[in-house]
């Protein structure tokens, strides 16, 4: 004996075949946020510059001297007029450094 199914007017007679449709995609978006921290590090170097200036002097004086020579010269006394001579008398012999 055949055994029948009973009819269900949802299904179709014969056996059943299964269909699978194309799947259907749903999208969802989310978002985030994350923190990155960018380190730019720095230097600055402050140079002093100092100029030494060596300033060479060389003193100079100049100084002047003066000699003084003192001579003393003596000569014979100073020509004075001899004092008049007597006229001696004739047989008197003349003094000595008188002329006649």
């Amino acid at each position: 004996m055949r055994h029948h199914t009973p009819y269900n007017g949802n299904q179709a007679c014969g056996p059943t075949q299964t269909i699978v449709c194309p799947t259907k995609c749903n999208e969802v978006n989310t978002a985030s946020q994350s923190n990155v921290q960018y380190i730019h590090p720095s230097h600055t170097v402050v140079k002093n510059h100092h100029l030494v200036k060596n300033t060479h002097v060389y003193p100079h004086s100049t100084s002047w001297q003066n000699t003084v020579n003192s001579v003393n010269v003596y000569g014979g006394s100073p020509q004075v007029p001899a004092p008049p001579v007597p006229s001696a008398p004739v047989n008197q012999p003349p003094r000595p450094g008188f002329w006649r």
